[in-house]
């Protein structure tokens, strides 16, 4: 029998779960240069939104003087796919294993919430082998800020699961953007990687890891 799922674990995708943050970033490139950009700043962490539509969109809207309307973004992700795709994806240390752990040894549910657009999102996934349902996976094609793709993403997680709410929910990321999120929400939140330590810990990270080869699923108990 499945076990009841009480609590919820948040993933984000890029950098936590696939090894795909310097992929993702090149192709965004590329891709903005496809629908018609020329220019533009790409040290995207500077962005007031670190999701992939509010970055295209202010990139896009502040040089082409055009609208960023749906069928420019549907266009944009396409392009994403196309120059995603070639690339080897792999995933984050133990990551694959960690996500099946979850799934069938503890009372955790899963989602993910990514600042990417939907199908480079579950393309990553599919080509890392992590499993995953459509309905757990929430992207930013329709939400620019990343508070409001968690928040949805947890809610679909209790229709998945079939439960009004979690007792505990874990916000696993590996970017200042997925720590401030979790704050902003009062979610627990969970570093996972290197790059970003020392600033995830000067703005309060409590717990942290290299990979998942380490995480032993127990210690979600604790």
């Amino acid at each position: 029998m499945a076990k009841i799922k009480r609590n919820l674990i948040v993933f984000d995708i890029d950098g936590t779960l696939t090894d795909t943050v310097d992929i993702h970033q090149n192709a965004f490139k590329k891709s903005l240069r496809l629908i018609g950009v020329e220019r533009f700043d790409d040290a995207f962490g500077t962005y007031k939104h670190h999701t992939d539509s509010y970055i295209a969109k202010v990139i896009f809207e502040n040089n082409t003087n055009k609208p960023f309307d749906k069928s420019t973004l549907d266009l944009f992700e396409e392009h994403l796919v196309e120059q995603i795709n070639p690339n080897e994806i792999k995933e984050i240390g133990g990551a694959k294993q960690m996500i099946k752990d979850i799934e069938s040894k503890t009372n955790f549910g899963i989602c993910f919430a990514t600042g990417s657009l939907l199908k480079p999102a579950t393309l990553k996934l599919d080509k890392a082998g992590i499993d995953f349902e459509p309905i757990q996976i929430t992207a930013s094609n329709e939400m620019e800020e990343r508070e409001e793709i968690i928040k949805k993403a947890i809610d679909n997680a209790r229709s998945f699961y079939k439960v009004e709410k979690f007792d505990r929910i874990i916000s696993f990321g590996d970017g200042i953007w997925d720590l401030r999120a979790a704050q902003n929400l009062s979610l627990e939140f969970v570093g996972i990687g290197n790059k970003h330590k020392e600033t995830l810990t000067e703005n309060g990270m409590k717990k942290h890891y290299p990979d998942f080869m380490d995480l032993k699923w127990e210690e979600l108990m604790l």
